[in-house]
């Protein structure tokens, strides 16, 4: 039982592989995690010294800002992140995408093949390609050679998407059903008529399988990319951006974020009440519930009566 997908939404996300949420975050919000991102970008550019025109991601973004943090479990995209992919989950990545205008004597390859300038000057993601593929992953274990379902991303776009060559995200509805090995046959080329470029407002957010080929297209605008990912994965895996989070965050949050965040709410052994003889990890066969609230949360959601 959904507790907030339409049937509408359900379908797109199994057949398509994503949900299109256009508007999604309030004006205040949206402005919010923009200035955020300018923030902690000049933070980074004054550390590193770093000119303006760099263009970089910034990795366990969710540690720099509240703002980033507060994202994770957004009280109306908790709901839909749960119908995606369950309960049994935590954080596997934040990034913050920064991007400014392409300098104007950049060339832009063309769009997901990668063959440009751009990708030899650093630009990532400008070639087609479905997460979590490369051959040290799950690139060749899985059914008939297709990635299994290991996790979602939410994608935040916080400027103005609505025209295209401006740092579009790049989708092929449906491609998380299909091999990888495909694509690299293809020579990483979509055709067109496989392809969709998401013209969306800022604030808007996009839910989907990270298994759908994507890319990212060229920013030839005037307006600097901004993008905040939340990628979302089962507890039984490893993240990406972090071993551990800091202790004091950990401390400060909820139960339902201290899940997210990796963290066992209870503060009991991750290997188990015996793990002298018998270890056995809590984040695959949890026999604490209160190490999982976002299960009784999930329950009590889809028990509560619709408004």
């Amino acid at each position: 039982m959904a507790i907030a997908m339409t049937t509408e939404q359900e379908r797109d996300f199994e057949e398509k592989g994503f949900v299109i949420l256009e508007n999604f975050l309030t004006p205040e919000e949206t402005e919010r995690l923009s200035d955020a991102a300018d923030e902690v970008v000049e933070e980074i550019q004054a550390e590193k010294g770093l000119p303006k025109e760099t263009h970089f991601q910034v990795r366990n973004a969710l540690s720099r800002h509240e703002a980033f943090l507060d994202l994770i479990d957004h009280p109306r995209m908790l709901p839909l992140v749960v119908d995606a992919i369950g309960w049994n989950i935590q954080i596997r990545t934040t990034h913050l995408d920064y991007r400014p205008p392409y300098p104007e004597d950049l060339e832009a390859g063309q769009v997901g093949v990668g063959d440009g300038a751009d990708k030899d000057a650093g630009y990532r993601n400008v070639t087609w390609h479905p997460d979590l593929a490369s051959p040290q992953l799950f690139m060749g274990p899985s059914l008939d050679g297709r990635l299994p379902f290991m996790e979602i991303k939410v994608f935040y776009p916080l400027f103005d998407m609505s025209e295209s060559n401006c740092g579009n995200l790049w989708l092929s509805p449906g491609s998380h059903m299909k091999s990888p090995k495909e694509l690299r046959q293809a020579g990483h080329h979509v055709p067109d008529e496989d392809a969709l470029e998401l013209k969306l407002p800022a604030g808007s957010a996009v839910l989907w399988r990270t298994a759908t080929w994507h890319c990212v297209g060229p920013n030839q605008s005037q307006k600097t990319r901004k993008i905040m990912h939340v990628g979302y994965h089962y507890r039984w895996m490893r993240p990406t951006d972090y071993i551990q989070q800091d202790p004091e965050l950990i401390a400060r949050s909820s139960p339902i974020r201290q899940q997210l965040l990796g963290a066992l709410p209870s503060g009991g052994d991750p290997l188990g009440e015996v793990s002298d003889v018998a270890p056995s990890s809590q984040y695959w066969l949890t026999k604490n519930p209160e190490d999982v609230p976002l299960r009784s949360w999930a329950e009590g959601q889809e028990a509560a009566p619709a408004p």
